[in-house]
């Protein structure tokens, strides 16, 4: 826990550790996950594409470099060259499911459902990436909103590819998650777009709310980071 009584949560899009340069770098990425120090961090866009100049086991080498406790979404790729994204976390995940994501795109999109065993109790947590056509999003919003139970703790974070502030993805999760915080995370150099995002149920309170401008050079999107109490 980065606080007492505060979970401290993150979402980044890491572009297949390029950054800012032409080529990966793996170990940037972790300092720079490491400096976010999120108790749970999604990330995506992780790649293992080395025939198009990623590094390979991309997957295994994150899992390895973090510990704890990971789940993970492999989309599309041979073994040690996947692409997808994944969740990490410092406390156990128990009941670990990844949906398949509906509506029609250029990639298969997925969802990973899991329990957080957190001090601050057990939290449903759905990270996510969703697709560049409107229609598709809308469509995956309604789906992971319907996996969120009323009345528990719950949060969704990703990269939800929405440009608008209050779109229709943006009204479909706030519906059931209504703590929000959108902060500008692209492009990384000179971020407008709230592309990344973090939705909790109402059973928290937002203590804190940034976009991580730190890590500019380790993506073309920046970490998205929040702190959430319980509600009182």
């Amino acid at each position: 826990m980065s606080a007492s009584g505060v979970l401290r949560v993150a979402t980044w899009n890491i572009h297949g550790f390029l950054g800012e340069g032409r080529r990966p770098d793996f170990e940037r990425t972790i300092r720079l996950i490491r400096a976010i120090d999120a108790d749970i961090i999604a990330l995506q866009e992780v790649d293992g594409r080395a025939h198009l100049g990623r590094e390979p086991f991309a997957f295994e080498r994150l899992r390895e470099a973090l510990g704890d406790h990971v789940a993970e979404a492999r989309l599309f790729g041979a073994p040690g060259r996947d692409y997808g994204h994944l969740l990490w976390s410092r406390h156990p995940l128990r009941d670990v499911k990844v949906h398949a994501l509906p509506g029609l795109g250029f990639e298969p999109r997925a969802v990973i459902e899991a329990e957080a065993d957190t001090p601050l109790g057990r939290v449903r947590c759905l990270a996510a990436h969703f697709g560049l056509r409107p229609a598709a999003r809308q469509r995956q919003a309604a789906f992971l909103s319907g996996l969120v139970r009323p009345g528990e703790a719950a949060i969704a974070l990703g990269d939800f590819n929405e440009w608008r502030v209050s779109g229709a993805v943006d009204a479909e999760l706030r519906s059931v998650l209504p703590q929000v915080v959108q902060r500008s995370s692209w492009p990384a150099k000179r971020p407008f777009v709230p592309m990344d995002r973090i939705y909790a149920s109402g059973n928290f309170d937002v203590e804190s709310a940034e976009a991580f401008h730190d890590a500019a050079p380790g993506s073309d999107h920046l970490p998205v980071v929040a702190s959430f109490s319980l509600r009182r």
